[in-house]
């Protein structure tokens, strides 16, 4: 019975393992050995097929890991094959038991656990080297693991072929005997039992040994050696990459300066075209009053101190507020253009306006593209808004009026040609919240208009007021003493009418025996009704029929060819054309004689130099800049830009690593001071090292950048662009917040090495510490000297004479120096309160000096500080040949035992691992402020204001002075030459059928 059971047991665990042997990988949680070896097997080689490493870092954790799961697998597997075989063993006797043990450890030990040892390790490091390469890529590894995955599938084979095999070697049991119990009998069955159970063992075990488990792992060794071989060609390619990449950066940025350089001759190039279509294309018939407004436009170009006066005529517009100038101009003008506010300023600027007759009624302002049609109501109340915004815009520094003019041009039927000028209106007093020198603006803006000798002075009276209270009359009186170009204008006589006011008083004023001025001509008009939103027309209509009707047109007070908006406007613009026939050959030989001067100052002040635009310089300056800029990407290498950074954080950090040095030397002994080394440094790196640090690459970045713009500029002619340039691109550049938590980490990795491996190394760390600690003594020794002042010798040579604070200085040093004259190191950074007092009391004793204790206390840290650098440098250099010494052989000068020199090497290691970081991160802003400099200067292009305000100097002024010259004087050519080919006065009075230019 025993034999039989063992035998049914053994088949059942062959075919148990058999099962287990061909699940599917991941089939249920109570798989057997081989079943798990299987599926590990299936699950970590298809992982290994899109494995790659890339470094050696990475091959070291894949052959680590490899041989951590063998080590973690073998006690599972064996756990497990127990766990089968203890499940069966009620009812069987112990030889039943040792044999099916024997027979399944056998072929476990032989055909499985071998072979899933194997592949579920090469699974297990797969998973576990994916799990701390979570970046790894793709890298063909499939071709070298090819043959791997063959081997292994064998081995599959072979076990399931011998598990065949083993299960068949395992006969069912023969029918039960019937035989008489006795003591023979039961020995013959256990005899033969055992000898059946050795048996099956001895053949087992032969049956193994023809497994070459070897061969495994060979095949695993040379998967290994592959990856790493992949993993080298990779790290190749990369490096390559990378070079190729860096050329890649530097060509590109010698073919954008090209592309730069194609752009600015391009534009040339056009330039030179558009001048010879100009010249080639016959402009298109315009009118003399038209070609007169261009000459105006710019003649307010020219600065005021030029030799050539203003002789050009303009109708020039004066008035108290609120007296009609507006309504006047807009019966002129045949529309209500100008904006209009009850009781409120509303022409804060000069507006010149040029009227011309045309077919249809439509108004433009100069410098833009819309065109208003002035019989829509829609498109007036448009350009009244336009108006308004554009006063306000040459409003500047809260003032409400300003100079500059804003340039109108307007045709329509019956429009007499001429240019008029309307000014703000003459104030008495300030309102709340308008500036004080308000009412002088506006005074001295009408006195620079009407100044001009050949200004047509348009006087504007409000008829309902009282005389005594007009302010402009005395202004029109200074300018135009005989009242030659005076025009004298009483608005609002419906009103006064209807006031009631005496007829004797208004034909005095029309007479001009009223106000203390004189005109050329009086007129009396009428430019509004009772109703403020009437139309032009129905205005000019009303006029006409007061004039018809009124009492005091009865009563003679009026003359005919005196009243009505028509009759001023003729009488205007005749006087206006007799002006300009009379000035503009004055004008122009002025004109001329500017030029002369101004090109014979070029010629001296800029000999052999081509005359350039505004604009033609600033393309120079872009070009110069990014030409620069390019420069600057290759100027320095990566090595270069390393060791920059590492010294700029090293004179960053230097005070408070030497405020470290000098703290943790305050204690008795070396492991006191690293104890305190240690916690100083794991304070300032968890809450100032790494922003610190990255703030000084973004500064060290932003000033080499800064830095390369400085190209040779003797004239000075870009510098503002330069610095407008600069403030731009310091204050876009903003470092990436996460930079400070990879800083962070790197810093903390560095400072805590505190072991120096190498004779090297050490010579490394000893050769920065002295170095350093000799450029600390020297700082603090010119800083005594700074204190005491320059020794007798030179006192002597240059004839000066130490100051009081020298002497108190002087005198302090040397009481304090007996401190520190005896053999026995001073070892106390600061002074009592009874030691200051001693040394307070010795130097009024001595020297007669008052010297407070902060004094002395500042001397005393000084010379502590000379005798600490000077024992440190002796113990540095003592340290230099004590590498691998122990610690208590040491006897360095201050006591340290050489455990200082570890605070340097960590310190030169933090800052060589930063460095690298962060040139890393700066190459890429690098090209960010790139970037941002060719963005700022293409928007910069367009933007005349801005190019206003950044292209100046004396050269830019004097060749847009010239310009603007020369076309004032081919302007007044071509309208002189009109005026003498065509005299004819309806030609001059716009009468002609002429189109629009």
């Amino acid at each position: 019975m025993p034999a039989a059971a063992a035998s049914v047991l053994s088949r059942a665990i062959a075919r148990r393992l058999a099962a287990a042997a061909a699940r599917p990988r991941g089939h249920a949680p109570q798989q057997t050995t081989s079943s798990a070896a299987v599926g590990s097997f299936r699950h970590g080689t298809r992982r290994l097929l899109h494995v790659g490493t890339r470094s050696q870092p990475n091959r070291a954790t894949f052959l680590n890991a490899l041989g951590r799961g063998r080590v973690a697998l073998r006690p599972g597997l064996y756990t497990r094959a127990t766990g089968v075989m203890e499940a069966p063993q009620r009812g069987l006797s112990a030889g039943g038991v040792a044999a099916a043990r024997s027979v399944v450890f056998a072929a476990v030990r032989r055909f499985l656990v071998y072979p899933a040892v194997a592949v579920s390790a090469a699974g297990a490091a797969v998973v576990e080297m994916k799990k701390k390469i979570p970046d790894i890529e793709d890298f063909g590894v499939s071709q070298y693991v090819h043959s791997f995955w063959d081997t292994v599938g064998n081995v599959k084979a072979m076990v399931q072929k011998e598990i065949h095999d083993l299960t068949s070697q395992v006969q069912p049991p023969p029918k039960p005997r019937v035989a008489a119990p006795g003591t023979a009998a039961q020995g013959e069955d256990d005899e033969s039992e055992e000898t059946r159970s050795t048996q099956a063992e001895e053949q087992g075990e032969a049956g193994a040994e023809d497994i070459d488990v070897d061969a495994l792992d060979e095949a695993l060794l040379q998967v290994a050696q592959l990856v790493a071989r992949v993993a080298h060609l990779e790290q190749q390619l990369e490096e390559t990459e990378e070079r190729r990449h860096v050329e890649l950066l530097q060509e590109r940025s010698r073919l954008q300066a090209e592309i730069d350089k194609l752009i600015e001759e391009n534009k040339d190039l056009r330039r030179t075209m558009l001048l010879d279509d100009m010249k080639n294309t016959r402009e298109r018939p315009r009118r003399p009053i038209d070609i007169f407004s261009d000459i105006l436009d710019l003649r307010a170009k020219i600065d005021p101190q030029f030799a050539a006066q203003d002789r050009l005529p303009r109708v020039v517009v004066v008035g108290d507020q609120s007296a009609g100038k507006t309504s006047v101009l807009e019966v002129i003008v045949r529309a209500r253009i100008f904006p209009r506010g009850l009781g409120e300023m509303m022409t804060r600027s000069p507006i010149q306006v040029t009227l011309s007759e045309g077919d249809e009624h439509v108004a433009q302002i100069k410098g833009g593209d819309r065109l208003y049609r002035l019989d829509s109501e829609t498109d007036l109340a448009r350009l009244r808004t336009d108006i308004e915004k554009g006063m306000l815009r040459n409003l500047k520094d809260g003032q409400v009026v300003s100079s500059e003019p804003l340039s109108l041009v307007v045709r329509g039927p019956g429009l007499h040609p001429l240019v008029l000028v309307d000014l703000p209106g003459m104030i008495q007093h300030h309102t709340v919240g308008m500036p004080t020198t308000t009412k002088g603006s506006i005074l001295s803006m009408c006195k620079n208009y009407i100044g001009n000798p050949n200004a047509i002075i348009l006087c504007i009276q409000d008829a309902s007021r009282d005389p005594e209270g007009s302010n402009v009359a005395d202004l029109v009186r200074e300018a135009d003493p005989q009242g030659d170009r005076t025009i004298f204008v009483l608005t609002k006589v419906d009103l006064a009418e209807q006031l009631k006011l005496p007829s004797q008083k208004l034909k005095a004023i029309l007479k001009g025996q009223k106000f203390n001025m004189k005109a050329r001509s009086y007129f009396a008009v009428v430019t509004g009704t009772s109703t403020a939103d009437d139309s032009i027309d129905t205005i000019r209509k009303a006029e006409k029929d007061f004039f018809q009707s009124s009492a005091f047109f009865r009563q003679g007070v009026f003359s005919t060819r005196k009243t009505g908006t028509d009759n001023l406007s003729r009488a205007v613009s005749e006087l206006f054309w007799d002006r300009v026939r009379e000035t503009v050959a004055y004008e122009a030989r002025d004109i001329g004689m500017a030029l002369k001067k101004k090109e014979t100052e070029w010629r001296n002040s800029y000999p052999n130099q081509h005359r350039q635009s505004r604009d033609d310089l600033y393309a120079m300056g872009r070009h110069l800049i990014l030409e620069s800029v390019a420069n600057f990407n290759e100027s320095m290498t990566a090595a270069q830009w390393e060791s920059k950074l590492i010294n700029e954080i090293w004179d960053t950090i230097a005070p408070t690593v030497f405020g470290f040095y000098l703290d943790a030397a305050d204690s008795d002994d070396s492991a006191s001071f690293k104890t305190n080394v240690e916690n100083m440094l794991d304070t300032w790196v968890a809450n100032e090292l790494p922003q610190l640090s990255v703030n000084v690459a973004q500064n060290t970045l932003v000033t080499e950048f800064l830095s390369a713009m400085d190209f040779d500029d003797a004239t000075g002619l870009f510098g503002p662009l330069k610095e407008a340039l600069k403030h731009h691109c310091s204050t876009n550049l903003v470092w990436d917040p996460r930079s400070v938590s990879k800083v962070k980490s790197v810093q903390e990795l560095m400072l805590r090495d505190d072991v120096i491996k190498s004779p090297h190394d050490w010579e490394k760390a000893t050769r920065f510490m002295i170095l350093h600690l000799k450029d600390e003594h020297a700082r603090t020794v010119a800083s005594i000297n700074g204190m005491v002042g320059p020794s007798l010798y030179w006192r002597w040579l240059s004839w000066q004479s130490t100051t009081t604070e020298q002497r108190m200085s002087s005198a302090t040093l040397n009481e304090l120096s007996s401190y520190f004259t005896s053999s026995q190191a001073v070892t106390k950074p600061d002074m009592s309160f009874d030691e200051l007092k001693a040394v307070q009391h010795n130097l009024k004793i001595k020297h007669g000096l008052e010297v407070e204790h902060a004094a002395i206390q500042d001397a005393y840290s000084k010379l502590y500080k000379l005798q600490f650098y000077d024992r440190a440098i002796k113990s540095a250099q003592y340290c230099q040949s004590r590498f691998g010494y122990k610690e208590h052989e040491n006897k360095a000068v201050n006591g340290l035992q050489c455990s200082d020199v570890l605070l340097f090497w960590r310190i030169h290691n933090m800052m060589t691992a930063s460095g690298n970081l962060l040139r890393l991160e700066a190459m890429e802003y690098k090209r960010d402020l790139e970037e941002e400099a060719r963005e700022m200067l293409d928007n910069l292009a367009t933007d005349m204001d801005a190019k206003q305000k950044l292209i100046q100097g004396h050269r830019v002024s004097l060749a847009e002075e010239i310009e603007v010259l020369r076309h004032i004087q081919a302007k007044l050519d071509a309208f002189i030459k009109m005026l003498r080919k065509d005299g004819q006065s309806t030609r001059l009075t716009g009468g002609s059928a002429t189109s629009w230019p």
